[in-house]
């Protein structure tokens, strides 16, 4: 089973300090594998925020993005192949903010809805101490934070110890 795909953005600063836009996203599906892509800004980003604050948390600065980032299109269109046939979950409503504001930026249609990890845990049945548990195991085993690939692959490993945990 390779579903569900969690995702995560990390973007050029924090809401609450600015207009902010998506510099790098990650995908996880529960069977381990996953991908990253840094977003080369579209030419309307240029006058948004940046904030030293948010790069000093995720480490990619804005020559990274010029050097290394991938055209939105290219993002996007991998993206969907990567996810094709899985729901798509977040830990966070801003993850879906930062796809609309990539898809809008490119003029293309929001692909997929991304849904709250929350609903997903609920519809499951999985009690708040299961979920604390989880988290806390993954958060062992992955460490890292506020890199957008390696917190996707952390919420998709909560996913998966869950499940297999319902299951045992």
């Amino acid at each position: 089973m390779s579903c569900p795909a969690l995702i995560d953005f990390e973007a050029s600063c924090l809401p609450e300090y600015g207009q902010s836009y998506p510099i790098e996203v990650a995908v996880a599906r529960i069977d381990g594998s996953s991908r990253a892509w840094l977003i080369r800004p579209v030419e309307a980003w240029r006058y948004w925020d940046w904030s030293d604050e948010a790069e000093a948390l995720h480490g990619i600065s804005p020559q990274m993005l010029e050097s290394e980032g991938l055209p939105p299109q290219q993002v996007l269109a991998e993206m969907i192949d990567f996810v094709r046939g899985c729901n798509v979950y977040a830990d966070a409503d801003l993850d879906e903010y930062w796809l609309e504001v990539l898809c809008h930026a490119i003029r293309e249609p929001l692909p997929f809805p991304v849904r709250y990890l929350g609903e997903f845990m609920s519809e499951q049945g999985f009690t708040r101490p299961q979920v604390v548990a989880a988290l806390e195991e993954a958060k062992r085993r992955l460490p890292q934070e506020h890199l957008a690939r390696e917190d996707a692959k952390r919420l998709a490993l909560v996913v998966k110890l869950l499940l297999e945990g319902q299951a045992a």
